[in-house]
């Protein structure tokens, strides 16, 4: 698939060919029916770079490129069509349409699941020595999330300080692994992180939007997920639920020790009274 070209080849494309390859990915309906010369101006880029491109990847030109990309538009079409009919017609409603953008990353994200990856990422988190979780600004509600989870199931779960990253990557276990998460605009933090973690000889991964984006170049595991901003929002529906899928995949990598560790943990809740019981008793 025309993903993992792009992945396996991300690193020897010049800044021209990266850019190309970012909007194939996040414009595929729009690309599939560009001509070299077309998509090269509309990327800013010369039809020589798309050619380029093409070549790089393996195909045997752009033809043959723009062909794949055809046949897997049929592919997802129906689906993301009918969710676009979502609903009323109303196109001036605000909140309609707000939510009509999260339902169609969230239909994206379905329609092209990446279970190896969350597979493989999930094993990786389980048999690390620690996971260190990196996000900058609207990100970094995303990394507080996906900690609180796994903070459930793993005895090792840290948040960078942006404050200071290399100190305490310096002090991680060998065995460690290093998370990084974010959208576009990416952070350029969030980069210098996974970058400081590669020299420091420790695993990298990254949630991010697509496997063109700064973070993947930096990462030896990628779980792209769909991503599109509702005005000025970063809407992270799709993101979110593919972190669900990434802490449900750690917890089926550990095994049987999680319900034993959900079960120490609802027993302490209960002790502290932590939650509301779910019937009141009357007042007096």
């Amino acid at each position: 698939m025309l993903k993992e070209r792009i992945a396996l080849r991300l690193k020897e494309m010049t800044p021209g060919q990266a850019a190309v390859a970012r909007f194939l990915l996040d414009h595929r309906k729009e690309a599939a029916f560009l001509t070299a010369s077309q998509l090269g101006e509309r990327v800013g880029v010369s039809e020589t770079t798309v050619i380029r491109l093409s070549h790089l990847l393996g195909y045997s030109g752009y033809l043959q490129l723009r062909s794949e990309m055809t046949t897997s538009l049929i592919d997802h079409l129906s689906t993301l069509e009918r969710i676009k009919d979502y609903g009323t017609s109303t196109e001036n409603d605000l909140y309609e349409r707000a939510l009509r953008k999260d339902m169609e990353t969230l239909t994206a994200a379905l329609s092209s699941i990446p279970s190896a990856e969350l597979d493989s990422l999930g094993q990786t988190m389980a048999e690390a020595g620690a996971v260190y979780l990196a996000g900058y600004r609207s990100s970094s509600s995303l990394v507080c999330y996906l900690s609180f989870y796994l903070s459930w199931i793993l005895p090792n779960v840290r948040t960078i300080s942006t404050e200071m990253p290399f100190e305490m990557l310096s002090n991680a276990p060998a065995d460690s692994l290093v998370l990084g998460i974010s959208f576009p605009r990416y952070s350029r933090w969030t980069v210098e992180v996974l970058e400081t973690a590669e020299k420091l000889g420790l695993t990298t991964a990254c949630v991010t939007s697509d496997l063109t984006s700064p973070l993947a170049a930096k990462s030896k595991y990628v779980v792209a997920a769909p991503y599109k901003p509702v005005s000025f929002i970063d809407s992270f529906a799709a993101p979110m639920s593919l972190l669900n899928c990434l802490i449900l995949s750690v917890a089926q990598s550990l095994g049987d020790g999680v319900t034993e560790r959900l079960e120490t943990l609802e027993r302490h809740w209960r002790q502290e009274g932590i939650y509301i019981p779910d019937r009141m008793k009357p007042l007096p």
